[in-house]
């Protein structure tokens, strides 16, 4: 995994070369370290790019048993996935285009799949993470709330 980060946006800036599955894996388990239960995770890629991937390694994470549980939630529009410390609402807004999540905000950690930037406000916790396929590589572009970036950065310094 490949650190590549550069110039802050509000909060900061997270780049990284994925180009194995440990390798996500990896980042998964330091995202989650992060996570309070609380936080919007917003997933932006093209298909097959590593969202629900992610989400699975993610929820592994925080609950093992609950991570195999993990699928896309494509037809389902929302899956639930009760882990050991709160639930996690994972949503795909694939064939959706809009959807409230005030029912679920504050409640648990909420993940979703084909999100853009302003689907959530800037006052929640929240993670924006964009995945660009480079050949046999994903980059994780990650930018966020300035404490959950600077939770990160701990783990991957300069």
């Amino acid at each position: 995994m490949t650190n590549n980060n550069h110039a802050p946006e509000k909060g900061g800036f997270l780049s990284f070369s994925i180009g194995s599955l440990e390798q996500l894996k990896e980042l998964a388990e330091k995202v989650a370290s992060c996570l309070k239960g609380n936080e919007v995770i917003l997933l932006q890629g093209d298909l097959a790019s590593g969202k629900t991937t992610f989400t699975r390694f993610l929820v592994s994470a925080l609950d093992p048993s609950a991570g195999e549980d993990v699928s896309s939630p494509t037809f389902s529009i929302m899956n639930v996935y009760e882990t050991e410390n709160f639930p996690v609402y994972h949503i795909d807004l694939y064939r959706v285009k809009q959807f409230d999540i005030s029912d679920f905000v504050g409640n648990g950690l909420i993940i979703i799949e084909w999100a853009n930037r302003d689907t959530v406000e800037d006052n929640l916790p929240y993670l924006f993470i964009s995945i660009d396929t480079k050949g046999d590589k994903r980059v994780f572009n990650i930018t966020g709330s300035e404490k959950l970036i600077r939770c990160l950065k701990g783990y991957f310094p300069q």
